[in-house]
């Protein structure tokens, strides 16, 4: 009998004892991996277009396009850093520099819009029909795609898992258009886009051995909003509102 209360006070104290919890693997290479082909992929298709002609003093466009590439340059640059600080865990810089970039999603959007807009007017007029304006519809896709995530990301700063996903995914509105500036690899701009969704996901099972839901989130969005730009794009309903909104 006393054995038996004995064996029944032991294995009483054995579940007493909490397992240690298991916490995510902090990855920190992969951010600053993704953030850094990022920057790559935007450097070099802007480079050509904008930074080669800037420097040159060759590039002749109004103020507008200078202010909007300032704006989405400073994102690029932010990203990077972020990752960087983060990684490190200069956390106080990390929240700093934040406050900043949050102010600057808004201004790209509008700043983003009136760019293309007055690009697609200017290509149309000038014997671009139609294709352009479906191609209008793809920069504002883009847009959608940054804005929704990026400024879904700094409502949830106070949520980590879910503001450094939503930051990088968010991003991959913008690189459409660096992609398409690189005749080398611009056929491959889909798998380019998928794949860097893709590693995300991969990002979440290696360190939590599950797909995280800011993750599934956000796919969800880039990738509606993505693969259907060239077939919304192209119907009869989105061109005979663009030629009303841009009355052309």
């Amino acid at each position: 009998m006393q054995r038996f209360v004995a064996a029944l006070g032991d294995q009483a104290s054995a579940s007493s004892i909490q397992r240690p919890r298991r916490f995510p693997r902090k990855l920190h290479g992969y951010f600053i991996g993704f953030t850094l082909v990022f920057a790559a992929i935007v450097l070099t298709g802007f480079s050509r277009t904008f930074f080669i002609p800037v420097a040159m003093g060759t590039f002749a466009k109004p103020l507008i396009v200078h202010i909007h590439g300032a704006f989405f340059f400073a994102w690029t640059g932010a990203l990077v850093i972020q990752t960087f600080l983060a990684a490190t865990k200069r956390l106080r810089a990390h929240r700093r520099l934040g406050s900043f970039a949050s102010w600057l999603v808004l201004p790209m959007l509008v700043l983003g819009t009136t760019v293309a807009t007055r690009d697609t007017v200017n290509d149309f007029r000038a014997g671009g029909g139609e294709a352009v304006l479906s191609f209008f519809y793809g920069e504002l896709a883009d847009l959608a795609m940054f804005g929704l995530l990026a400024g879904g990301a700094m409502l949830m700063r106070n949520k980590p898992e879910y503001h450094k996903r939503w930051v990088i995914l968010g991003s991959l509105g913008l690189m459409g258009a660096a992609v398409g500036r690189i005749p080398e690899v611009s056929a491959a701009g889909l798998y380019i886009f998928i794949g860097m969704i893709a590693s995300v996901a991969a990002y979440d099972i290696a360190s939590r051995r599950t797909v995280h839901p800011a993750t599934v989130i956000g796919a969800a969005i880039l990738l509606l909003l993505g693969l259907t730009e060239e077939r919304i794009g192209n119907t009869t309903i989105w061109l005979s509102t663009a030629h009303q909104l841009l009355r052309v």
